[in-house]
């Protein structure tokens, strides 16, 4: 049997709740360690990479830009199971009080949005 392929994913989480969903505040330890635990028991691992990731976005629903810094995370995931990181990205969504959470996979780039928001 053909050992399963993986591709590498990547995805960032800003460190603080979106000032326009939220208070603006940096994300409670409790959060990070929930994203943790579910990376570790569905995909056995993750890493993440040194430093903040400065960066800055169109807000769908106000127009207007923000800035924001974000932790990178890079997790090896088989293409059967894609599927399953995007549910999680969906419902870490609603953790990190966040409206997306920009995902890469393989270099392909997808917004994933929590399962409830729609942008105006």
């Amino acid at each position: 049997m053909a050992p399963t392929p993986y591709l590498e994913c990547s995805f960032f989480v800003p460190i603080r709740r979106d000032a326009n969903l939220s208070d603006g505040e940096l994300h409670s330890t409790d959060v990070w360690e929930w994203l943790d635990d579910e990376l570790f028991d569905r995909f056995a691992g993750r890493t993440i990479a040194p430093g903040l990731y400065d960066g800055f976005y169109r807000d769908p629903d106000t127009q207007e830009r923000v800035a924001d810094e974000s932790r990178k995370f890079i997790v090896a995931v088989a293409d059967d199971r894609l599927d399953e990181l995007r549910v999680l990205l969906a419902t870490a969504c609603v953790k990190f009080q966040q409206k997306c959470i920009y995902f890469s996979a393989a270099g392909a780039v997808e917004f994933i949005e929590a399962a409830n928001h729609e942008t105006s």
